[in-house]
């Protein structure tokens, strides 16, 4: 690599949310790494809407009568910066779909980054209420990736 492209990539990363990259072309190696921000010390799967929040709904998402009770909404947040799949593979069948039941453990998509996958699983019981995020699209650090009740 020639210092010009040493520089660009330290700027891109300087201006990106990241906090660790390494990058190897053949045997030359760039490894780039700055404090995380606190919120980023322990990252959380879970947001909470409020504290009541992990009870189990009452009414289920497909009761005609009540629909979702918004005030028991579980934010299941992205844990890193990374592409969404919906999918284990390309044209699959996806992990979830609006209205299905799941429990805690499931995997509800995949992040890549960089050729590592991360597995987002569902953080308890519960049934998907809105997938917020379209499949390929880049999602950051603790986006809103998919929202149980």
């Amino acid at each position: 690599m020639n210092i010009e492209r040493i520089q660009q990539i330290i700027r891109l990363f300087e201006e990106s949310s990241l906090y660790s990259l390494k990058i190897q072309e053949g045997e030359e190696r760039i490894s780039l790494r700055r404090a995380p921000a606190p919120h980023q010390l322990a990252p959380h799967l879970i947001t909470q809407v409020e504290p009541a929040a992990i009870m189990p709904s009452k009414a289920p998402l497909d009761s005609q009568e009540e629909g979702v009770d918004f005030n028991r909404i579980i934010e299941v947040t992205s844990p890193v910066v990374g592409v969404f799949y919906e999918a284990p593979e390309p044209g699959g069948q996806p992990y979830i779909k609006v209205g299905d039941r799941v429990q805690r453990g499931d995997v509800l998509c995949l992040i890549e980054v960089m050729k590592q996958v991360t597995e987002v699983t569902a953080p308890q019981n519960g049934q998907v209420a809105d997938i917020c995020v379209t499949n390929g699209n880049v999602v950051e650090f603790g986006q809103t990736l998919v929202k149980l009740c």
